[in-house]
């Protein structure tokens, strides 16, 4: 989960480099696109899956990315990450508490309530604002995320692999319509260098297929709240790429947030390696 977690924190920048020269319609449609034509061995269009996989693939695939990339958009920092980190875990917790009926202990609360406050304060350190628009957009793109993938996730019916190429495949239609009419489907090819492709790679390959398969396939194995935890260091990662890409300096602030990240997550977890539990089967 770690990996994943890395990966999705270099992945907010990588996704600001790219909208350097794309429009958020036209990220999020060539993201479906690409995603779809790797996936397409995985996609069978006749089968018949059921209407909550469907609206929860159509939750993610097309409102969440639009509308993240969308905040990322018009935002000049990199608070949205801290907003979406600290709001997806314990919100995913919740719904898997209510539909699921997972039992969360008062240990795991209080780890994720600790990994909440290190990734809130990382948030309060950055030098950036955060629009109310952006802050809105964001908001909506967490709660469209955590229900679709906890949904996905809990469900063994269709393939992890199966469910993203489904994910493209129900986002394109509106994706492409939604570019259409707001400019054109892709930018002018003269504007792209490579670094710009290079990113665009990153996010769809590293981050929309194998970050993804890695936390969907962790929720078929495991409790919720066993792994949300470690989606809060997704700031941490965030402030290293952000000093690898653009040169800030490393704080003081960076390093504490992430000891408090990091002392949340050992506290939620340390009640897992005094109690061993098999995982669930696939």
């Amino acid at each position: 989960m770690l990996f994943a977690t890395a990966i999705w924190g270099f992945n907010f920048v990588a996704t600001r480099v790219v909208l350097e020269v794309f429009s958020a319609e036209q990220m999020a449609f060539a993201r479906s696109a690409l995603t779809l034509a790797i996936l397409l061995p995985w996609w069978k269009p006749l089968e018949r899956i059921s209407w909550q996989l469907m609206t929860a693939a159509f939750a993610i695939g097309t409102l969440s990315f639009y509308l993240l990339y969308l905040a990322i958009s018009i935002t000049q920092g990199l608070t949205t990450i801290a907003v979406i980190t600290q709001l997806l875990p314990a919100l995913s917790a919740i719904l898997a508490l209510f539909f699921y009926h997972e039992q969360i202990s008062t240990r795991k609360w209080l780890g994720i309530l600790l990994a909440t406050i290190g990734a809130v304060y990382l948030a309060g350190t950055m030098n950036s604002s955060l629009s109310v628009l952006a802050l809105v957009l964001t908001v909506l793109a967490v709660l469209f995320y955590a229900v679709g993938s906890v949904i996905i996730g809990k469900s063994k019916s269709v393939g992890i692999w199966r469910m993203l190429a489904w994910m493209s495949a129900l986002s394109l239609p509106p994706l492409g319509l939604l570019a259409t009419l707001t400019g054109t489907l892709y930018p002018d090819p003269n504007l792209l260098h490579v670094h710009h492709w290079l990113a665009f790679l990153f996010v769809v390959v590293f981050s929309g297929l194998l970050g993804q398969a890695v936390l969907l396939g962790l929720y078929r194995r495991y409790p919720v709240a066993d792994v949300v935890p470690w989606i809060l260091f997704v700031p941490l990662f965030t402030g290293l790429s952000s000093i690898l890409v653009y040169g800030e300096s490393l704080s003081s602030s960076l390093f504490l947030g992430g000891c408090i990240i990091l002392v949340g997550v050992w506290v939620q977890h340390s009640e897992n390696n005094s109690k061993p539990r098999e995982p669930a089967p696939l």
